[in-house]
This record gives structure tokens, C-alpha cells and sequence, in this order.
């Protein structure tokens, strides 16, 4: 695991600072592009090459040939406060660059967009869209792939992890652990373009589940959205109750984050009182206080493996593909 003080010196900050952005202080003054820096620093040097990667092109197209676009769910500043995206893209970035492809970044539908024009082999999407903007996409290019959803699956390749699965997987281990009164705090994802709620498939496994073995409790559970200052709003809420689980699932690490601030500022012991388990195993997570329990998935992976399913269908694959890889639950401090 990369050191604080690595980031630091490839960053040209202070340890201070590195550890302040890390941890979500939004009191801290420093722009977005380099709060970006350190985050994305942070991901690199936790980066691990998969093994036996192709160090040659897979293609025999040359570099001029083959222009891939990249349309992300995310703002630079979501990719700070939720680096489970930036981790995608960093992997895409590096088996562009490993492949000898030429990457554009598209802003999202709705923008001023005159990069749409551009010939190009195919377009990579990051996270969900509406099928308006994915038509649009569509109306101009041949190729497209996506990570992190799976739209149209009849049409097009995807990468994806099965969420259900991933959820009952945290909830047998949380039960081995000795668990019973297990409570959620997560939040609802939007479109922004039409500000659509596309539901949260988390949470739905997650409540389904606690039913089925009958310990289901609604007043565990507390929805905001998905970034740290919401994470430290719900916990509050939840000290606030005087009736905690003795553990809760957090729909992902950003929020577990700002859960884990609230409850170390009300002198509450993790995980002696309570337990914490994140989702997504960001960078970040190795470096709360105490470090985070959470749930891997292999983004910059999902990222390498959208890049090399976009050259078989330039090479004119047709048939369309979709990956769902395994998720791994990462054991650190927050879970007795």
C-alpha cells in the first residue's frame, strides 16, 4: 500500500493535506484539479497490474487507426468524493495508452458537444445513462460498451458486478461474524439529464434478504446520496436515535467515510460498539481511522476489460458480451 507520504511528494503537497483529502475535509481550501491530483495519485500507486498483461497491441491497426470516446456518469468533482469511477477510468486510460489508442473524453448529452462530429470506432460509457443519451450516442456510432451498467444488453458489450450477489455475500459474512441487528445507510441514484431516480439495486437486494431471514428492521436504514458529508449527516441521525444496530452495511466506502467522522467525533468505539463495512474499496479506505472493512471491486480492471471488449468488436465481433467479475470482501479494522 502506498504511504501517505509517497502521495505527498508525487503531489508536491504537504502529508497534511494529502491526509486531510483522503479523508473528505471539505473545511480544507485547495482546488478541485488538485484534490483530483491526490486522489488519482492515491489510485495509481495502489494500482496493481494484472498479471500477464498483454504488453502488445491486440490489434494490428495502427494509432491513428482506432479513436476511442469516453463518456463518464461522473464530474471531476464526483470522481473525488466517489473514486470507484476515477479507478475505471484510470484503467481505461492505461489500456489505451498500452494498446496505442487515442482516447477522447466526451462531455455528458446536454453540454455544448462538438467533439460528437469526430470519427471514432466506438464509444465506452461509465455508469448509467438514460436510453435518450445512449440513442443519441448510438445515432452516430457503431461501438458501444459500458461499465458499471448493463443497457440493451441484446445490442451491446458490458462489465459489470452482479450487485445481488455482492450484498448477499457481505450479509453471510457480516451474519458469520455474529451479526443479527444489521442496519444500511446508503443513498439514490439520478440522471441528472432527467433527473430520473434509477433506483438502487443495493438496497433492494439488501432489504430483501434481511426479510427472508426475518431481521429485517425499516428504522436501521437511513437513505441520503452518496457522498461523505451525507455519510456523516446519516450517522448523526442515527447516534441521534439512541438505538444502533451493531453494524451497518454502507452503500459505499465514501459514505462509510463520512459515517466513520461522525461517530469518532461522538467518542463511538468501531467496531467494539459498532461495526462499518463499506462498498467499493477505494484507495481511501486503507487510510480512516480505524481502517476500513469494505468490499473490493476491481475497477481499474472493469476499465482494462471495456477496452479490450471495444477492439473485438472494432475487429468485427458481433455477437455482444457481458462481464460480470467477482467481488472480494477486504478484512481490515472496522468489523470485529
Amino acid at each position: 500500500m502506498a504511504t501517505i507520504k509517497e502521495i505527498a511528494k508525487e503531489a508536491g503537497v504537504s502529508i497534511t493535506i494529502v491526509s486531510r483529502v483522503l479523508n473528505y475535509d471539505d473545511t480544507l481550501s485547495i482546488s478541485t484539479a488538485k484534490r483530483l491530483l491526490i486522489v488519482e495519485i492515491a489510485e495509481r500507486l495502489e494500482y496493481q497490474t494484472p498479471r500477464n498483461r498483454r504488453k502488445k497491441p491486440l490489434s494490428n491497426q495502427n494509432q491513428d487507426e482506432r479513436s476511442i470516446g469516453l463518456v463518464e456518469f461522473v464530474t471531476d468533482e464526483g470522481e473525488i468524493e466517489d473514486p470507484y469511477y476515477l479507478g475505471i477510468r484510470m484503467g481505461i486510460e492505461k489500456k489505451c495508452q498500452d494498446e496505442q489508442i487515442h482516447l477522447i473524453k466526451f462531455p455528458r448529452i446536454g453540454n455544448s458537444n462538438p467533439t460528437m462530429d469526430i470519427a471514432l470506432d466506438g464509444v465506452i460509457f461509465i455508469g448509467k445513462f438514460s436510453t435518450a443519451e445512449i440513442r443519441e450516442f448510438e445515432a452516430r456510432y457503431q461501438n458501444l460498451v459500458f461499465i458499471d451498467s448493463s443497457p440493451f444488453e441484446d445490442e451491446y458489450d458490458s462489465v459489470t458486478i452482479d450487485i445481488r450477489k455482492a450484498v448477499i455475500k457481505v450479509l453471510n459474512y457480516l451474519m458469520d461474524k455474529g451479526y443479527k441487528r444489521i442496519g444500511y445507510i446508503g443513498g439514490i441514484e439520478t440522471i441528472e439529464e432527467c433527473r430520473t431516480p434509477i433506483g438502487e439495486k443495493r438496497y433492494d437486494a439488501f432489504i430483501k434478504f434481511m426479510k427472508k431471514k426475518g431481521l429485517y428492521m425499516p428504522e436501521y436504514d437511513y437513505i441520503g446520496d452518496f457522498t461523505p458529508q451525507s455519510g456523516y449527516k446519516l450517522m448523526n441521525q442515527a447516534i441521534g436515535q439512541a438505538n444502533l444496530p451493531e453494524v451497518f452495511f454502507v452503500a459505499n466506502d465514501s459514505i462509510a467515510i463520512g459515517a466513520l467522522r461522525a461517530l469518532n467525533e461522538a467518542k463511538i468505539k468501531v467496531p467494539d460498539t459498532i461495526g462499518i463495512i463499506g462498498f467499493n474499496d477505494i484507495p481511501t479506505a486503507s487510510y480512516t481511522y480505524p481502517a476500513l472493512t469494505t468490499v473490493k471491486i476491481y475497477n481499474e480492471f472493469m476499465g482494462e476489460k471495456a477496452v479490450e471488449l471495444m477492439l473485438e468488436r472494432i475487429e468485427g465481433r458481433k455477437i455482444p458480451v457481458k462481464i460480470q467479475l467477482p467481488v472480494k470482501i477486504i478484512e481490515r479494522n472496522t468489523i470485529k
